[in-house]
């Protein structure tokens, strides 16, 4: 049996596929367990700096310490300095790296800004009106967050060039059950458990579409026919070639 690494960005679908192979009674997922946001109050803030150096010791650790056969965690480019460094380090173990991927850069971007000015992250949330808020994204904050996603995308790529892989795209893997369950049953493949039939029970993070959420929506789809964001998305769309 082998370990896994979730490898990619934000907004990719990651907490969905997190849930689905948590579902299997022989896996340990876990969640984004070098991220910032989980070291970042009282004690827990002492060692943080020392294991964004340094995760590797960590991460066996925590495996050491599952009560499955299997133990897996998500990981963002961003995370920690050298992310690509733990890539490496688990493929040398032989763990199974998983890359995450989305394939639309406007909803990825978008989702990013949304989840950001709402504070609204699926596995953090703390939202009281979720069906009832509105907000408004300045075009300005939706184009970096573009551009910081195609440098991400770049970053990812360039690690996973020299490592196998299992690629996973929100879109095509992960929008419904009959998909979810192929790709599934692809990584309980490679991470030698047994196969078994999955199903989501994690809600969206919003009952609403970003078209109703956000209030100047049109603004930001005007945003992406401008030149500036067509070169971008050119070069997003040549990333998945």
């Amino acid at each position: 049996m082998r370990n896994f690494i979730i490898f990619g960005q934000g907004r990719s679908g990651s907490n969905l596929l997190v849930h689905l192979l948590q579902s299997h009674p022989q896996i340990q997922c876990n969640g984004e367990v070098l991220s910032r946001k989980r070291w970042r109050r009282g004690i827990k803030q002492l060692p943080y700096g020392f294991l964004r150096q340094f995760p590797v010791p960590y991460i066996l650790w925590k495996a050491s310490r599952s009560t499955r056969d299997v133990y897996g965690f998500k990981l963002f480019v961003h995370h920690i300095p050298a992310s690509d460094r733990m890539v490496y380090a688990a493929h040398a173990r032989d763990w199974q790296i998983v890359h995450i991927q989305r394939r639309s850069l406007f909803d990825q971007a978008l989702s990013k800004v949304v989840a950001t000015a709402t504070s609204h992250w699926l596995g953090f949330d703390r939202l009281k009106e979720p069906d009832t808020l509105s907000v408004t994204i300045r075009p300005e904050q939706l184009l970096a967050m573009i551009q910081g996603c195609v440098t991400n995308r770049q970053r990812i790529l360039q690690v996973l060039k020299d490592v196998p892989h299992i690629p996973v795209t929100y879109e095509e893997d992960l929008l419904d059950e009959g998909a979810r369950n192929r790709i599934c049953g692809t990584i309980f493949q490679a991470v030698g458990v047994e196969q078994r039939l999955i199903s989501a029970t994690r809600q969206r993070s919003w009952n609403r579409p970003y078209c109703e959420l956000v209030v100047n929506y049109q603004e930001l789809l005007d945003l992406m026919a401008t030149a500036e964001v067509q070169a971008l998305q050119t070069e997003w769309e040549r990333l998945f070639d």
